[in-house]
């Protein structure tokens, strides 16, 4: 078993992992039919190197890192402001002594 999760999928859903594996396998397949088929028309690629490869990916998760940090900033400075419109300070009140605090 890849994970025991206590919550059971929906009748007629998947769930997230069944997915991943499902989109790896016909990924795999893919590329397997593509390197068959176009397999004398491959100089095209002689131009893209492992390196190359490398350097895509690196920048790829990179952007991909940058566009959620500066999403999460600015939700963070989205509920800091609401939090600060909200937070107007409010006298407490006990309607049993009709005293109120000294805070």
């Amino acid at each position: 078993m890849l994970t025991l999760s206590k919550q059971t999928p929906k009748r007629g859903s998947t769930c997230q992992t069944c997915m991943v594996v499902r989109v790896f396998v016909i990924a795999a397949i893919l590329v397997a039919a593509f390197t068959i088929v176009a397999d004398d028309k491959m100089n095209i690629l002689a131009s893209v190197t492992p390196i190359h490869a490398a350097l895509a990916i690196i920048a790829i998760g990179i952007t991909g890192f940058l566009v959620k940090l500066l999403l999460w900033r600015l939700e963070q400075a989205a509920n800091i402001s609401s939090c600060h419109e909200q937070a107007e300070p409010q006298e407490a009140y006990s309607e049993e002594t009709d005293q109120t605090s000294s805070r």
